[in-house]
Order: C-alpha cells, then structure tokens, then sequence
C-alpha cells in the first residue's frame, strides 16, 4: 500500500500527462499504474490537492492547481478560515489545528503568501508546524496571518 504522498503524487502525475474527465477514467488510469483507491479515498485526494474542472473548449478536464491560484482564489474565502480551529506558539514554532484533510491546503496558502516572518511549514492531516524567522515577534505573525485568514485572531491560544 502506498502512502497518502506517494498516491497523491501519481495522481497529480496522471492528471498533468493525461486528458483526464472523471474520476471513473483517473481510477482506471491509477489501476494501470497498479494503484487501486476507493471512490471516496480518491475524491478526497482531488479536493485536497484542490484539482478542479476545467472546459477545454470541447470538453471538461481535470486541472492542477497553477502556482499562486490557490492563494488567491482561496484568500478571501471563510472556508480557509473555517478550516482552521488553533494557532499556537511556542518559541520559534507556530502550531496551526485545523479540520482533518485541510492542513495541505492551508499550508500552501501560507506559503504562497510568502510571509517574511515564516521560514517554512510542514503539514500533516490536521497540524500544520511553521517554523518562525528570528526577529519577528508572535504578534506580528499573527498578525500577518489574520491578512490572510480573516478571523484567526480568535482563534490563537497564546
């Protein structure tokens, strides 16, 4: 059995190499790369990768996210902001809690948003570890991400 990444990777090599319509077709596609996912595994996947459908002039296709689309598409969204239930810190560590399956997406957010005070992050199926530039003070992180999550500011535990 292959890992949540690996399965997400062929996905996202199956749909960027083929003409992809439905999820019956990039089932069968995964099969012959010897990846068997259930219906409700692999709609998962394809919303947490944020793959939408797109007309190509003659028909609907399965599309990857372009680089600085999901920001900028999401930014304003209260889902994002839904998605996340805590932010706390701890020296130079800032821990997201956020609603399971929503981590991946809100960390590329964060990293699209290429916030000076955040050097990187690491996200797991409801945690998100950011790991915090020297200089910076909790507050002004915070405050940096309630830029791009409205309402996060309630949500931060200390």
């Amino acid at each position: 059995m292959k890992s949540k990444l690996e399965r997400q990777r062929i996905i996202r090599e199956v749909i960027k190499d083929n003409r992809v319509s439905n999820q019956e077709e990039l089932s069968g596609l995964l099969e012959e790369k010897g990846l068997s996912v259930a219906q409700a595994t692999l709609s998962r996947d394809i919303r947490e990768l944020s793959i939408t459908k797109i007309h190509d002039g003659t028909s609907y296709r399965y599309s990857l996210p372009q680089p600085g689309m999901l920001r900028s598409s999401l930014r304003d969204s209260s889902m994002t902001s839904d998605s996340i239930d805590s932010l706390e810190f701890s020296g130079s560590l800032a821990v997201l809690k956020t609603r399971p399956g929503h981590s991946g997406m809100i960390a590329s957010i964060i990293d699209e948003g290429h916030l000076p005070e955040v050097l990187g992050t690491l996200a797991g199926d409801d945690t998100i570890l950011m790991v915090l530039r020297e200089g910076y003070t909790h507050d002004e992180v915070a405050l940096s991400l309630s830029g791009i999550f409205k309402g996060i500011g309630g949500k931060r535990i200390n």
